[in-house]
C-alpha cells in the first residue's frame, strides 16, 4: 500500500510539474546596454520558433507571454543577439553587449546599400523616422527643413498638397533642374509630387551632398540625391499591430501688416485723400457703416486628422510591413482641402543558407485635392481677384458680407458694383475690382477646382550569392501617376457671367484633363567582396547596368455654354457649331500630347578598406540620354578617401576621442534637366494655314549641340565624437563648380526669326561650409532620470556666377545673373525716402547722390540676392521618466524678396477701390514732416518705387515641438491587450520671427504677391501597439 501511494504521489508531482511547465505566464524584465548601463528601447523580444514577440519600451522594459522551457531571443541593431531560456522565474533582465559586426549597417549610401558609418568617405546627412512620422505635414519633402545641414527647403504654398522646393548646397543651375533626385527603396521617382505618400512609412531619409555620394547617379545627381528608405519588419520581432491617430487644427500665422478699418479708411478719404466713397460723410455717417474684417470671413481653423493601422511581422527567414492610412487636411481658407488614402506593403526574405534574398515593395495611394485660386498653381500670379489671400489686403471694410437674412452674400451689393441702380446683376461690375471679396467667395462656393490623383510605386529586387564572394543582383521598379483635373465655371457664378463672353446666350465652362506619368527603372549588378592579407584589406567592387524609361501623356478639353440642369455632364455642353452674333463662341478647346525620355547607363564602383584605418572609394558612370542629339553621352566619376585617425595606435591612450575621421572627395556629376525633354531636337508645331489648311512651323529654335551641365565637386570633411560620444558632429568644406549652364543666348530676330535659343552659356560656383553637431547634456542612468540632447546644423553658401557668354556679361532685368556676383542679385534704383520739405519721393542716383527724379538708369547692384546665404536648424530632445519633449527651430538668413502685396496697399492710385495700409495714415501733409509715406498728390508710385519694397525675408521659425508621454509597459501588460502606448501634443510652425511685412516670409518666388501662407498646426495624437 505504501509503495502504491508513493507511485501515485510521484505521478501526481510529475503531472503538476508538466502542467506548470506547459502553462504560459507573463515574463517581464529590463534590457540595458553593457557600454553605459542605459535602458534600450526598441529591442525585439521573440519566443523562438514562433511569431509571438514584442519590443522594449522607452525605459527598456518588456512583457511577453511564455512558458517554462521557451527560449526568448533578444535582438537589436548594433547589439549581439542573445537567447535566454525561461525557467521558474517570471523576471528576465538582460545586459546586451555591442556587436561590432552589426554596427556596420547604419548608413544608407545608395547603390552600395547599408554601410558602416566609420567607412563612409562621402558627405551625407540622415534624418530618422523619429523626426518624420506623425508630423502633420502634407508633403514629405517638407520634413527636411531644419533637419539637415546644407539643405534649403522653401515651402511655396500652404495649400494642402503643394510640394516644396529643395536646394542642396546652393543653386547649381540657372534654367536647369535645381532640385535633388529622389530615390525610394532604390527606385528614382518624380521629385515634384509627394502629396500622396505617407510619411509614417519612412524609416530614414539620407541626403547625399558631394560627388563621392552622387557621381554614381550620373546626370541626375547635380542637385544632390535624397534616398528614402521605407519601413520593413525586423527579423525575430514577431507579430505586432499598431494603431495611430492624430487630430488637430490649422490656422494662419499672424499677419505682420495692418490695413484700415471702416472708420480709418473713410475718415482718411475725407480728411486727407479728399475723394472716393465716404469723402463727404460726417463722423456719424461713418460710424453707421458696416465694419468687416475680411479675414474673419475667408479664414478658418482647418481640421487635420489621420488614422493608420500598421501590421509588422518578423520571423527567422522573412519579414513584412503593411500599413493603411487615411489623412485629411483642411486648408486655412474656404474651399481648400486634401484627402488621402494610402496603403503600403513591404516583404523581405531569404533562404536558410542566406545565399538568396529578396524583397518587394508596393505603395498604392489615392488623393483628392480641392484648390482655391492662389499664387502657386496653374500659372497664377496671385493677383487674380478670385484669390482668397488678396481679400484681407484690398477688401473694402465697409462692404457688408451678409444678406438681410444673415446668410453669406456671394454676389455683392450695389455699393460693390455688382448690381446696377435697377437691382440687376451687372456682369462688368460684378467682375470689377471693388467686388473682389464677393468674387473670391463666389468662386469658392460655385466653381469647383478638384484634382484626383492615383499614384503607385512598386519595387522587386533579389540578390543571389551564386559563388563565394560574388553576388548577382537585380531590381525592377515602377513609378506611376495619374492625375485627373476638373474645373467648372458655373453658369450662375460671377465668372460665369463673362464666360465664354458677356454676350453669349449660354454661360459657363467645364475643363477636364488628365496627366499620366509612367516611369520604369531596371537595374542589374554583379558585386565582388573579399578580404586579403589576413583580413586587413577589404575589397568591395561592383558593376551595374541600368535603364530608365519614362512616358508622359496629357490630354484635356474646355467646353463652353453649360446647361445648369446637367452640371458636370457632357450632355450639357453647347455644341461648338452654334452661331451667335456672327461667331462661334462655344468652340471647345482640345489638346493632347505624349512624350517620352529614356536613359541608359553602365557604371561601376570600388571600395577599399585597410584595417579600418584607411579607405578609398571610386565610381565611374557612362550615361546616354534621348534628350540630346550631338552630345548624347556623358561620363561622370568620383574618387574619395578617408583616414580613421581614432583607429591609429597613437590614439589608444586618448580616451576622450571616440571618433575622428578625415574625409576628402572629388568628382563630377551632370544635369540633363532643362526645358523640354526634346531640348536637343528641332520640333515643329501644327496650325491653321492658308484657306484653313494645316500648316507646320518651327515653334522654338533648338540648339542640336546642347549638352549636359557638368558640376565638379570637391569636399573635405571631418567626422568627430568626443567624451564617450557626448559631442558628435560633421564639419565639411566644399566647392562646386558648374560648367555649361543652360540659359538663353540672344539671337538676331531678323536673321533667325527668334530672339534667343537655349544652350550652354554660363559657369557658376558654390563655396561653403556644412556643420552638423549634437551634444548630450544629460544621459539617463540608474541615478538620473533625465536625458537632454542638444542638436544644431547650419550651412554657409557663397554663390558666384563665374562666366556669362554674352556681350553684356549678364542676363535678366531687376533680378540678374551677373558675372562676379551671386546668382539672382537684385539690380534696382535705390529708394531714399521722402523729402520732408515737399513730400516728394527721393532716390539715390548711380553715384549715391540724392535726387527726386526716378530713372532706371540709376539702378545698381544691391548686394542682396534671392537665395539665402545661411540656412539651418537647431533643437533639443529632452526626456524625464516617461515624458519626452522634442523641439526644432529652422532658419534662413540673408534672403531678399520683393513685397508686392504691401506695395498694393500702399498705392494711393488704388485707394478709390481697394483698402489701404494703416501706414497711409502717416502720408506727408505738412512741410518738415518726417515720414516714409510720400504726399498723396504724387499718386501711385509702384512703377517708380525702386527697391522700396525689397525686404529682408530672413526668418527664424519654431518648426516643431512635441510633448509626449509613454505609458509604462508593465502596467499595459496587465491589460493583456496593449504592449505600448504613447500620447502626445504637437505644434508645427508655431512662431515665426521675421522683418517681412506679410503673412509668411517663405516662398518659392522672388516676389511675394498674395501668397498662401504656411499654417500653424496644433495636434493631439496617440499610438497604440498590440
Amino acid at each position: 500500500m505504501k509503495l502504491k501511494l508513493t507511485w501515485l504521489l510521484t505521478l501526481f508531482m510529475a503531472f503538476v510539474m508538466q502542467l506548470s511547465f506547459g502553462q504560459e505566464k507573463d515574463i517581464t524584465g529590463t534590457v540595458t546596454a553593457a557600454s553605459d548601463g542605459l535602458p534600450l528601447p526598441g529591442v525585439n523580444v521573440i519566443v523562438k520558433g514562433t511569431a509571438r514577440g514584442t519590443q522594449t519600451d522607452f525605459d527598456g522594459k518588456y512583457s511577453i507571454k511564455a512558458k517554462a522551457g521557451d527560449v526568448l531571443v533578444f535582438s537589436f541593431v548594433s547589439m549581439k543577439t542573445t537567447e535566454k531560456t525561461v525557467g521558474a522565474s517570471n523576471v528576465i533582465n538582460l545586459v546586451m553587449a555591442d556587436d561590432v559586426a552589426s554596427l556596420e549597417e547604419v548608413v544608407i549610401t545608395g547603390y552600395s546599400g547599408a554601410k558602416n558609418s566609420a567607412k563612409v568617405a562621402s558627405a551625407l546627412s540622415t534624418v530618422s523616422s523619429e523626426s518624420i512620422e506623425q508630423v502633420p505635414i502634407n508633403s514629405i519633402d517638407q520634413v527636411l527643413q531644419g533637419n539637415a545641414a546644407g539643405v534649403s527647403v522653401n515651402t511655396g504654398s500652404g495649400q494642402p498638397g503643394q510640394s516644396a522646393t529643395i536646394i542642396i548646397r546652393g543653386r547649381a543651375s540657372i534654367n536647369g533642374d535645381i532640385e535633388p533626385l529622389f530615390v525610394i527603396d532604390g527606385i528614382p521617382v518624380d521629385q515634384d509630387n509627394f502629396r500622396s505618400l505617407n510619411q509614417n512609412d519612412i524609416e530614414s531619409m539620407s541626403v547625399l551632398k558631394d560627388a563621392a555620394a552622387t557621381a554614381i547617379y550620373g546626370n541626375r545627381g547635380a542637385g544632390g540625391v535624397i534616398l528614402i528608405t521605407t519601413k520593413r519588419g525586423k527579423k525575430g520581432s514577431g507579430l505586432k499591430v499598431q494603431y495611430r491617430t492624430l487630430y488637430g487644427l490649422s490656422r494662419n500665422p499672424n499677419a505682420n501688416f495692418d490695413v484700415m478699418d471702416t472708420r480709418q479708411l473713410l475718415t482718411w478719404r475725407r480728411d486727407i485723400l479728399g475723394s472716393g466713397f465716404g469723402s463727404n460723410f460726417t463722423d456719424a455717417e461713418i460710424a453707421a457703416q458696416p465694419n468687416t474684417d475680411w479675414s474673419d470671413i475667408f479664414f478658418r481653423d482647418g481640421i487635420n486628422q489621420s488614422h493608420e493601422f500598421v501590421v509588422t511581422q518578423g520571423g527567422e527567414l522573412n519579414t513584412s510591413y503593411t500599413s493603411l492610412n487615411y489623412f485629411e487636411q483642411e486648408g486655412t481658407t474656404l474651399g481648400s482641402k486634401l484627402q488621402r488614402f494610402s496603403a503600403r506593403t513591404n516583404f523581405s526574405g531569404n533562404t536558410s543558407d542566406n545565399k538568396f534574398s529578396y524583397s518587394t515593395g508596393l505603395t498604392v495611394n489615392y488623393s483628392k485635392s480641392s484648390f482655391i485660386v492662389d499664387a502657386a498653381r496653374g500659372g497664377n500670379t496671385g493677383g487674380q481677384l478670385d484669390n482668397a489671400f488678396i481679400v484681407p489686403y484690398i477688401g473694402l471694410p465697409y462692404l457688408d458680407p451678409f444678406n438681410a437674412d444673415g446668410s453669406l452674400n456671394i454676389f455683392g451689393t450695389q455699393a460693390s458694383g455688382a448690381f446696377d441702380g435697377a437691382g440687376n446683376l451687372s456682369p462688368g461690375g460684378a467682375n470689377g475690382f471693388v467686388n473682389t471679396p464677393f468674387i473670391a467667395l463666389n468662386t469658392v462656393r460655385l466653381n469647383p477646382d478638384v484634382e484626383r490623383e492615383f499614384r503607385g510605386i512598386g519595387t522587386l529586387s533579389g540578390d543571389y550569392n551564386f559563388v563565394k564572394n560574388l553576388t548577382a543582383s537585380a531590381t525592377f521598379g515602377i513609378d506611376y501617376t495619374n492625375v485627373e483635373s476638373l474645373n467648372i465655371v458655373s453658369p450662375g457664378s460671377i465668372r460665369g457671367l463673362i464666360t465664354p463672353t458677356a454676350g453669349s446666350a449660354n454661360k459657363g465652362s467645364q475643363s477636364e484633363s488628365f496627366f499620366r506619368r509612367a516611369s520604369f527603372n531596371m537595374n542589374a549588378s554583379l558585386r565582388y567582396v573579399n578580404d586579403f592579407f589576413s583580413d586587413k584589406l577589404n575589397l568591395n567592387a561592383a558593376v551595374f547596368g541600368e535603364y530608365n524609361y519614362t512616358n508622359f501623356q496629357n490630354a484635356g478639353f474646355t467646353a463652353f455654354g453649360l446647361n445648369p440642369a446637367l452640371p458636370g455632364s457632357g450632355a450639357g455642353f453647347t455644341p461648338g457649331t452654334v452661331v451667335e452674333n456672327g461667331g462661334n463662341p462655344y468652340i471647345p478647346n482640345v489638346f493632347s500630347t505624349e512624350s517620352e525620355i529614356a536613359l541608359a547607363s553602365i557604371f561601376g564602383s570600388i571600395s577599399l578598406d585597410w584595417d579600418g584605418k584607411y579607405g578609398f572609394e571610386g565610381t565611374i558612370r557612362r550615361d546616354g540620354t534621348s534628350r540630346f542629339v550631338t552630345n548624347r553621352y556623358g561620363t561622370f566619376w568620383s574618387v574619395a578617401g578617408r583616414w580613421n585617425i581614432d583607429n591609429e595606435p597613437f590614439m589608444e591612450g586618448v580616451d576622450w576621442v571616440n571618433t575622428l575621421k578625415l574625409r576628402a572627395s572629388y568628382g563630377t556629376v551632370g544635369n540633363q534637366g532643362v526645358g523640354s525633354i526634346y531640348e536637343g531636337l528641332q520640333t515643329v508645331g501644327a496650325g491653321v494655314g492658308y484657306q484653313n489648311s494645316v500648316s507646320y512651323s518651327v515653334t522654338n529654335l533648338r540648339d542640336s549641340n546642347i549638352k549636359w551641365e557638368e558640376k565638379t565637386s570637391a569636399n573635405i570633411g571631418l567626422s568627430f565624437g568626443f567624451f564617450n560620444n557626448r559631442l558628435t558632429g560633421e564639419l565639411d568644406f566644399y566647392r562646386d563648380y558648374t560648367n555649361d549652364l543652360f540659359d538663353g543666348r540672344l539671337l538676331s530676330t531678323a536673321g533667325t526669326g527668334f530672339g534667343s535659343v537655349t544652350t550652354n552659356v554660363a559657369e557658376m560656383s558654390n563655396t561653403g561650409v556644412d556643420l552638423q553637431i549634437s551634444y548630450d547634456l544629460l544621459r539617463k542612468s540608474d541615478t538620473n532620470n533625465w536625458s537632454i540632447r542638444l542638436n544644431a546644423n547650419g550651412n554657409y553658401n557663397k554663390n558666384e556666377v563665374e562666366l556669362v557668354s554674352s556681350d553684356t556679361g549678364f542676363t535678366g532685368n531687376t533680378l540678374r545673373v551677373q558675372e562676379g556676383r551671386p546668382i539672382f542679385t537684385w539690380f534696382l534704383p535705390r529708394w531714399a525716402g521722402v523729402n520732408p520739405a515737399n513730400g516728394d519721393p527721393l532716390y539715390l542716383d548711380a553715384d549715391g547722390n540724392l535726387t527726386d527724379v526716378f530713372s532706371n538708369n540709376n539702378a545698381v547692384y544691391l548686394d542682396k540676392n534671392f537665395d539665402p546665404t545661411y540656412t539651418g536648424g537647431f533643437g533639443a530632445d529632452i526626456s524625464y521618466k516617461n515624458f519626452t519633449l522634442n523641439s526644432l527651430f529652422s532658419f534662413a538668413a540673408d534672403r531678399w524678396r520683393q513685397n508686392s502685396s504691401l506695395a498694393i496697399v500702399e498705392d494711393v492710385g488704388l485707394a478709390g477701390f481697394a483698402n489701404q495700409s494703416v501706414s497711409m495714415l502717416n502720408a506727408w501733409t505738412t512741410p518738415g514732416q518726417i515720414t516714409d509715406i510720400p504726399a498723396l498728390s504724387n499718386g501711385g508710385l509702384r512703377a517708380v518705387d525702386g527697391d522700396r519694397y525689397l525686404e529682408d525675408a530672413s526668418f527664424l521659425r519654431l518648426r516643431n515641438v512635441t510633448l509626449a508621454y509613454n505609458f509604462d509597459s508593465e502596467t499595459l501588460a496587465k491589460s493583456n491587450i496593449f504592449t505600448a502606448a504613447r500620447l502626445y501634443l504637437q505644434g508645427t510652425n508655431l512662431i515665426t520671427w521675421s522683418k517681412w511685412r506679410g503673412f509668411d516670409p517663405e516662398g518659392n518666388g522672388s516676389t511675394g504677391f498674395f501668397d498662401y501662407p504656411v499654417a500653424r498646426t496644433f495636434t493631439v495624437g496617440f499610438d497604440l501597439t498590440f
